[in-house]
């Protein structure tokens, strides 16, 4: 299959992301148990804004800039050679979407590993991310230096256009859409203060997947590098295991409120 530039086909993808995310996220959000858990990041965002305001002033409106600049020149400038409206089964779009995400994935796990915590200039570059310590919530993810969430980005929209040439083919819509909503989306869980101990699937897998990354936190000498999946840290042996001390102390002294909860299930005071 030839490569045509489709920019209709390209923007389209970042349409159907976005009205995903945000109706995506009103659905679930009604959900009292992501309820709290969206007002609880809430009031830790504030506090650590009122509290570490040094820390992230700046930072935070950097990081969207630099996002947004590099998202419109992927989406403008090179999906459009990579993606196509042609019809393609279900079968290969899940194949290309799995393929898309686990070689990520592993790029970022190399990445993230020895380049980010390795040592030289890019150790420094990532330590920024990393005065987000123990337990992190969801302002964190932004948190980085602008050259950190350029490498972020830019390497997942690396995969998909080195794919796209080994193949011959470029990537059905759904496909672009599936693989940026999973990695958009995870890398938010990722750095969300998730406290929903014992309230079973799919809770507590919320739960094991933000408190692993968490525990990336802790120290720049802790594992789980991946982002995707936890693969590659089992397969290389720098797998963390969740709920360490340094985990629990902050837990206890950062604990959601009953105000949090009851704001959460619409209870107010008479």
């Amino acid at each position: 299959m030839e490569f045509e530039y489709n920019l209709l086909t390209s923007l389209s993808s970042l349409v159907f992301s976005i009205v995903i995310v945000i109706f995506g996220r009103k659905l679930l959000f009604k959900l009292p148990k992501l309820k709290e858990t969206y007002v609880h990041n809430k009031q830790e965002n504030h506090r650590k804004l009122q509290s570490k305001r040094d820390k992230y002033s700046g930072r935070l409106s950097s990081s969207n800039k630099i996002a947004l600049a590099t998202n419109v020149v992927f989406f403008i400038g090179i999906l459009p050679f990579f993606i196509t409206f042609e019809s393609q089964s279900v079968g290969t779009i899940a194949l290309h979407s799995f393929l898309i995400l686990m070689v990520y994935d592993f790029c970022y796990y190399l990445t993230h590993r020895f380049l980010f915590h390795g040592q030289g200039y890019f150790r420094k570059v990532h330590g920024i991310h990393h005065q987000a310590r123990t337990r992190v919530s969801s302002v964190d993810s932004l948190l980085l230096h602008p050259l950190e969430v350029f490498i972020g980005i830019a390497l997942f929209f690396t995969v998909i256009a080195v794919l796209s040439l080994l193949l011959s083919s470029p990537f059905q819509v759904a496909t672009i859409v599936i693989t940026t909503l999973i990695y958009t989306q995870i890398n938010q869980i990722n750095h969300t203060r998730i406290d929903l101990d014992g309230c079973g699937f799919p809770y507590n897998l919320l739960n094991w997947i933000a408190r692993s990354h968490d525990a990336h936190h802790i120290t720049m000498h802790k594992g789980n590098y991946a982002t995707i999946t936890l693969l590659y840290d089992w397969l290389f042996g720098t797998l963390e295991p969740v709920d360490q001390p340094e985990q629990l102390a902050a837990t206890a002294a950062t604990p959601a409120s009953e105000e949090n909860s009851k704001i959460a299930h619409g209870v107010t005071a008479a």
